[in-house]
C-alpha cells in the first residue's frame, strides 16, 4: 500500500517539474525569452484556462449525488480564508498594490491544473466527476474573491460597479456562465469545434507549466517579507488547517482530494496577468506563483502520499 501511494505520488509531481524545468531551460538556452511568453501568457489566460474550465464542467455529470454539505463547507472556509486574506496582508505591508497581491496569493489556489492533474493521477482521466463538480463552483467563487480582495487593498474601498464590470469580464467567469448555459439547454458542440475545445483543454497544463519556468527569472531577493508571509499562510498553514478540518469532519475519497487540491494547491497562474490588469503588484504576483508552484511539488507530494497511505483518497 505504502509502495502504490509512494508512486501515485510520484506520477504526479515528476511531470509538473519536468515541464518547469523545460520552460526554465527554454529560458536559459533563449529558445523563448520572459517578453514574449509574457504575451502568451495571455493568451493562456484567455484562451487555454478558460477552455480547459469550460470543457471541465461541461462534461460532468450533475445527476451524480454530491452532498450540500460538501459545498457548505467549501464556502465556509473560503469565507474565513477570505477574512486572513483582509486582515492579514495590511499588517505585512504598507504598499497597497503588494497588499493586494499578497491577498490574492492567499485566497487563489490553482484548482484548475492541479485539481485536473491530481485528481486524474488519482482516479484516472474521466472519473473525476466529484472534483470537477466542486471546482465549478470554488473556482467562479475565488475569482470573484480574488477580484474584491484585490480593489479593497488597492483603494481601500470597493465601488460596486466598478467591480460587478471587473468579474463580469473575467475571462474565467464568462466561461463558467457559458459552460452551464450550455449544460441547462443541452446545447450540443458540433464535433470538429468540440475537437478544438479538447485540443486546447489538453495543452493547457502542458503550456501553463512551461510559462512558469520561463518565468523564473520573476524570483527577486528586494522586499521578501511579503512574499514570505504569504507563501507561509498559502502552502503551509491554510493546508495543514483546513486539511485537518476536512478529515475530521469526514470527507473523504474525490471529496477529500478536491478540499487537497483547494487548499493545499499553489497560487493561481491566472493571478499574475490579473494582477497585473487590476493594478496589483505584477512582480509579486508572479513571485508567488513561481515560487509556490515549486514548493508545492513537494508539498502536493506529502499529501497525496500521506492521504493514500491512511487510505483517505
Amino acid at each position: 500500500m505504502l509502495l502504490e501511494s509512494f508512486y501515485s505520488a510520484v506520477n504526479i509531481v515528476v511531470p509538473m517539474i519536468i515541464l518547469i524545468l523545460l520552460g526554465f531551460s527554454m529560458r536559459k538556452l533563449n529558445v523563448i525569452d520572459r517578453p514574449a511568453m509574457k504575451k502568451f501568457d495571455g493568451i493562456i489566460y484567455r484562451i487555454f484556462m478558460p477552455t480547459l474550465l469550460f470543457k471541465n464542467i461541461y462534461d460532468i455529470d450533475f445527476s451524480r449525488a454530491v452532498s450540500y454539505k460538501v459545498f457548505i463547507f467549501a464556502a465556509s472556509c473560503l469565507a474565513v480564508i477570505f477574512i486572513i486574506a483582509l486582515i492579514i496582508p495590511p499588517k505585512i505591508t504598507s504598499d497597497k498594490s503588494k497588499a493586494a497581491s499578497m491577498a490574492q496569493g492567499i485566497v487563489r489556489g490553482n484548482y484548475i491544473l492541479f485539481g485536473v492533474v491530481v485528481a486524474e493521477a488519482l482516479y484516472g482521466e474521466g472519473n473525476i466527476g466529484t472534483v470537477i463538480l466542486l471546482g465549478s463552483f470554488t473556482v467562479p467563487a475565488i475569482n470573484i474573491l480574488s477580484a474584491v480582495l484585490i480593489e479593497i487593498h488597492k483603494s481601500g474601498r470597493t465601488s460596486p460597479v466598478k467591480l460587478i464590470r471587473a468579474v463580469l469580464k473575467n475571462p474565467m467567469i464568462i466561461a463558467t456562465i457559458l459552460a452551464f448555459i450550455f449544460v441547462t439547454l443541452k446545447i450540443k458542440i458540433p464535433a470538429p469545434i468540440f475537437s478544438v475545445v479538447k485540443s486546447l483543454r489538453n495543452s493547457t497544463t502542458t503550456v501553463s507549466f512551461i510559462s512558469l519556468g520561463v518565468g523564473l527569472e520573476m524570483i527577486m531577493t528586494e522586499d521578501l517579507k511579503p512574499l514570505i508571509y504569504a507563501l507561509i499562510l498559502r502552502v503551509i498553514c491554510i493546508p495543514v488547517i483546513f486539511m485537518t478540518l476536512s478529515i475530521l469532519f469526514g470527507f473523504r475519497g474525490q471529496v477529500l482530494c478536491a478540499f487537497m487540491v483547494l487548499f493545499a494547491a499553489p497560487v493561481a497562474v491566472a493571478s499574475y496577468p490579473m494582477a497585473v490588469a487590476m493594478g496589483a503588484d505584477g512582480k509579486l504576483a508572479g513571485q508567488l506563483v513561481c515560487v509556490s508552484t515549486l514548493l508545492s511539488i513537494f508539498t502536493i507530494f506529502l499529501w497525496t502520499f500521506g492521504l493514500s497511505s491512511f487510505g483517505l483518497l
